[in-house]
């Protein structure tokens, strides 16, 4: 008989309750108005509930403010805080994420989204596993999703670190590491959708990395196919 632990609240309260949890083992170094925004996440969680959708006055501007203070965190250096941070080297991504991940749950826009693409290829590009890849995969699809009706007309083609690039960019190629047909052909159709004017070059640029013998064939196939497609018009 497996004995099973009693959990206190939803998913979502317990996962913004372990957040603020992570975080106040950094003791008195971690800053005192991060801590108060992460708290207050938290204590929102409790009053509605952990996936209720909120339409409360600033807490979009909550939600871009703590994610703004995470994306500034020192994780290198000598000071007393710094070494805190790299004690725990994946808590100010883990943070990061998991604040966009509260917004995503509450219905409450993502305005700031650079730190959360970057935090999402840092994770990709960390990951030790398909099972890894396949769970950041999940989280880059649940991103794209949240923030589509805002990026979606981006237009700004002459910055390629726009945010809804990158997210796709970054879904695509973390879908090729896992090295799964069905994500791969998932993760390909949001490109072509998303980035018309850029998904010839993307192939061309896969197609090249892909005649690596570590690639397999069907994966290196579905590149293939893409290519020739799209190089075609």
């Amino acid at each position: 008989m497996t004995v099973r632990p009693i959990t206190f609240g939803d998913e979502g309260q317990v996962a913004s309750r372990e957040l603020l949890r992570r975080f106040d083992a950094l003791g008195p170094a971690a800053p005192k108005s991060l801590r108060a925004q992460l708290a207050t996440l938290e204590s929102l969680d409790r009053q509605y509930g952990g996936s209720a959708t909120l339409d409360l006055e600033d807490v979009d501007e909550l939600v871009a403010s703590t994610i703004t203070e995470l994306a500034g965190l020192p994780i290198s250096g000598s000071d007393s805080h710094i070494r805190k941070w790299e004690s725990d080297p994946d808590l100010a991504v883990d943070l990061l994420l998991g604040v966009a991940l509260w917004a995503i749950r509450h219905a409450v826009p993502l305005t700031v989204v650079e730190p959360v693409v970057n935090a999402l290829a840092e994770r990709s590009n960390h990951a030790r596993s398909k099972a890894e890849l396949a769970a950041v995969y999940g989280l880059m699809q649940g991103v794209i999703a949240h923030v589509r009706d805002r990026l979606k007309a981006d237009l700004e083609r002459s910055n390629p670190e726009r945010p809804w690039r990158l997210l796709h960019a970054n879904f695509a190629i973390t879908a090729i590491r896992t090295e799964d047909p069905e994500l791969i052909d998932f993760a390909f159709d949001a490109l072509d959708e998303a980035l018309p004017d850029e998904r010839t070059n993307f192939y061309a640029e896969a197609l090249a990395l892909a005649l690596s013998p570590r690639i397999p064939a069907a994966v290196r196939e579905r590149i293939e196919t893409r290519h020739l497609k799209w190089a075609s018009q």
